[in-house]
């Protein structure tokens, strides 16, 4: 991959060798003349352009464009701007500095308030740079102003002050520019990779001054859009930064977000802590969106008062905080040892199936009064929530919008398993939900010699004899088209759980399947072909701890209820598929209060 480039999509509306055409706007000529060669207060480049401000009229600057230019709902202008003398400003609500701009006239304009004495950084600091989405309402206007973001012909910087200030030039503006004030990170690699440090050394070049991601005490200072991956992959890993969310107040909500593109792009945040600055008056808290499936670790980083998370399956996010957040849309991502407190939507996190919920462990949920911790929506399917941990939520279990699970599934049945942690108050949307407490967790690690994991290895352990669930049970069948029902006597099963069938006169009833209970004494299971008639023969039907492959960790769980230990036999093989593996034994049990956990090494057979 190549090294990180940090570009940005902002077109400059003022160069820095602009200089002519600055006026004062209609009834807001309490300033003195716009001093257009200012080369000793300069920000970005060699030249400001400032201003007297010595009465406490309305005072403003601005330049008168030769080409209109339209900005579209999304799109902003960004203008470094400020007063040397912040304490003699107005406050916020008295518009004491504001952005402006102007139609084909001096006479026709509209303006924002952006900040006052009251806001930082003010009153102390001098020069802030502020967007405004020219789409949204102004605070002020005056003749005819262009209509939302069309046809604007002159843009500037407008206040007023308390007492006026006798000396100098204190009023001044920089740099202007427009876009979807977007930073762009691509590239990164091994000792060099992408970091918001290297942004903001870009940023805060004397030639750039963009406002996107800046330096400032204790972290840095971020808005508008970061676009990790922006027209190829980037390599993004940082540790132990803070990132502060800027007060924007006239944008749009999605002003401020981070979004990771590329699936081939890989992000990982260690240790970082982003926070919103003015949760109670920015109008973009910031947000993080993954559009592409590529590689995200989050490990250890806070969240502090910021607006909406969506991640993908792809995405691993441990021991990490989320305080006072949007919704967390969990997109199959896995997420263990974290804190998710005070959420402000309806329901903290939000997975779109049953399966994707099983993938949330370890978590610490903390209500304000209201809202869901997890809200389940798809097809109806059995799942586990292990260690989870609920405080403040609804104690019974209800509608009240409160309760800590919500599984908003409208009809069928399914059964929610407890491993650990605390029973929840669960509300649905019309399917039957059964609670299962007490539930443990049977996991197989598969190793070569070297200590590698085996992904795809093929497990399979069932139940041995002296156990609650049934061992080389003998049964009968009686099949309709697809489906088999089984007669199977204090069978102790439940819906989901898998059997091995063997015995069967035909084919298509012996394998491992997946059953449905229909009582105590029965259950059924779906063949893959049609057998024709009832099997014979003695037929037997052992419970299937476990059976499938391993994943890309060389892991295979599944979490139950055990009523008491139980007894198990297995092997784990790897004959399909290069590299090959000789098979291993797998025995022991399970124990009905801390589960079962094993490693099995692979020797190869290549």
């Amino acid at each position: 991959m190549a090294v990180p480039s940090y570009t940005t999509d902002l077109t400059d509306w003022i160069a820095d060798t602009d200089t002519a055409a600055w006026g004062e706007l209609t009834n807001a000529i309490g300033g003195g003349p716009p001093d257009e060669v200012d080369t000793e207060s300069a920000l970005q480049g060699t030249n400001t352009v400032s201003q007297a401000t010595n009465t406490t009229g309305l005072f403003s600057m601005c330049r008168i464009l030769t080409v209109p230019v339209t900005l579209t709902s999304g799109q902003v202008f960004l203008v470094w701007h400020g007063h040397g003398v912040a304490t003699a400003l107005l406050s916020y609500a008295s518009g004491g500095l504001r952005l402006v701009v102007a139609g084909a006239t001096l006479s026709d304009w509209k303006a924002w308030a952006v900040g006052g004495n009251d806001v930082p950084p003010f009153p102390y600091g001098k020069w802030v740079n502020n967007p405004i989405d020219p789409t949204i309402t102004a605070d002020y206007t005056n003749g005819t102003p262009p209509v939302g973001g069309a046809a604007i012909s002159g843009v500037g910087s407008m206040g007023q002050l308390s007492q006026a200030v006798a000396k100098g030039q204190p009023h001044v503006v920089d740099i202007i520019r427009y876009g979807r004030a977007e930073a762009r990170i691509n590239g990164g690699e091994t000792d060099n990779y992408a970091v918001f440090s290297g942004f903001a050394t870009a940023n805060d070049a004397t030639t750039a001054r963009w406002g996107l991601i800046q330096k400032t005490d204790g972290g840095f200072l971020w808005k508008g859009l970061m676009t990790l991956g922006y027209t190829s992959a980037v390599d993004f890993r940082d540790t132990n930064k803070t990132i502060f969310v800027q007060d924007t107040r006239k944008v749009l909500s999605s002003f401020s977000s981070y979004r990771l593109r590329q699936a081939s792009s890989r992000v990982d945040w260690t240790g970082i802590s982003f926070v919103c600055l003015s949760p109670s008056t920015t109008a973009s808290k910031g947000a993080l969106e993954m559009i592409d499936a590529a590689d995200m670790n989050i490990e250890s980083c806070t969240f502090i008062d910021m607006d909406t998370f969506i991640f993908l399956n792809t995405a691993t996010i441990n021991n990490s905080t989320f305080r006072r957040t949007g919704q967390i849309t969990t997109g199959g991502a896995i997420f263990s040892g974290c804190t998710i407190n005070n959420n402000t939507a309806s329901s903290a996190m939000l997975a779109s199936s049953p399966a994707n919920a099983a993938l949330i462990s370890n978590t610490n949920f903390t209500s304000d009064g209201t809202g869901h911790a997890v809200e389940v929506t798809g097809s109806v399917a059995n799942f586990t929530l292990t260690n989870l941990t609920y405080t403040g939520y609804a104690v019974s279990d209800g509608s009240t919008g409160n309760e800590a699970v919500y599984i908003n599934i409208s009809s069928g049945s399914l059964n929610l398993i407890i491993s650990g942690g605390d029973v929840p108050s669960v509300r649905t949307a019309g399917v039957t939900v059964t609670v299962i407490a007490g539930a443990v967790g049977v996991s197989v690690n598969v190793k070569d010699l070297t200590g590698a994991n085996i992904e795809n290895a093929r497990v399979f352990v069932k139940a041995a004899s002296g156990g609650p669930f049934p061992f080389d049970a003998t049964v009968t069948i009686t099949n309709l088209v697809l489906v088999a029902t089984v007669t199977h006597t204090a069978h102790g099963m439940a819906t989901n759980d898998k059997v091995i069938i063997s015995g069967a006169s035909h084919d298509a009833n012996n394998g491992i399947f997946t059953i449905t209970k229909i009582d105590n004494n029965t259950y059924t299971y779906t063949m893959g072909s049609v057998p024709g008639s009832n099997p014979t023969g003695t037929i037997k039907s052992s419970f299937v701890v476990l059976s499938g492959l391993t994943d890309v960790n060389g892991n295979i769980t599944m979490s139950r209820v055990f009523p008491s230990d139980q007894p198990i036999s297995g092997w784990v093989r790897k004959a399909s598929g290069s590299p090959f593996y000789k098979q291993s034994v797998i025995g022991g049990s399970v124990d009905s209060v801390i589960g079962y956990s094993a490693n099995a090494l692979l020797i190869s057979d290549e």
